[in-house]
């Protein structure tokens, strides 16, 4: 089967079976657990503290079974925001998937609370590299060549550019440009 919260794909073997270990959970247990992995998303590093503290609670082995749980419902609540899948589909899904109703049910609220704070930190965390604290060029006129110092992370990197190089740069990032003003405002959506 396909599922619009695995991006109109087949849902991976491994979240089926860590579906039936979120389901001998009760649904207030599952709900917190979700809040805590949705907090540890929004604003990371996971509570793990909070997390063993819920788990140790229920009868379910503590330290395999709570990484996995954590694990499953990452993918879940990412993958919803990764493809746009509206949450009363989610909750479908996971019942197809055997969640029980009211566990299904606890994600979809948790979710719904939060998917736009959600969104905008993958939105902000997904394709940056590191960003650049400053760059100076010195200009060699008798070797035609420059030597950038890029400083980013706190280290400072040289790098020695010719000027055919560098003509090559700009010619590649103008014919870029256009493209990259195209996809700034593109969100991806599932077919």
């Amino acid at each position: 089967m396909k599922f619009r919260f695995c991006g109109n794909s087949d849902c991976p073997d491994w979240v089926l079976a860590v579906i039936n270990t979120l389901s001998k959970l009760s649904s207030v247990k599952l709900k917190l657990l979700t809040q805590i992995v949705v907090e540890g998303i929004i604003d990371p590093p996971l509570n793990m503290e909070k997390a063993l503290k819920l788990f140790s609670e229920s009868k379910l082995d503590s330290n395999l079974d709570l990484k996995a749980c954590i694990s499953c419902l990452r993918y879940i609540v990412v993958s919803t925001a990764r493809f746009v899948c509206e949450t009363t589909a989610l909750q479908s899904e996971l019942q197809q998937l055997g969640l029980p109703r009211e566990h299904s049910s606890a994600i979809k609220k948790v979710i719904d609370d939060k998917q736009n704070v959600i969104i905008k930190k993958l939105e902000s965390s997904s394709l940056k590299v590191n960003a650049l604290e400053s760059l100076t060029v010195k200009v060699n006129k008798e070797s035609d060549c420059a030597l950038l110092d890029i400083k980013v992370n706190g280290k400072i990197n040289q790098v020695t550019v010719t000027s055919h190089t560098v003509d090559i740069l700009l010619k590649n990032l103008r014919e870029l440009r256009p493209k990259m003003e195209e996809l700034k405002g593109y969100k991806y959506k599932s077919t």
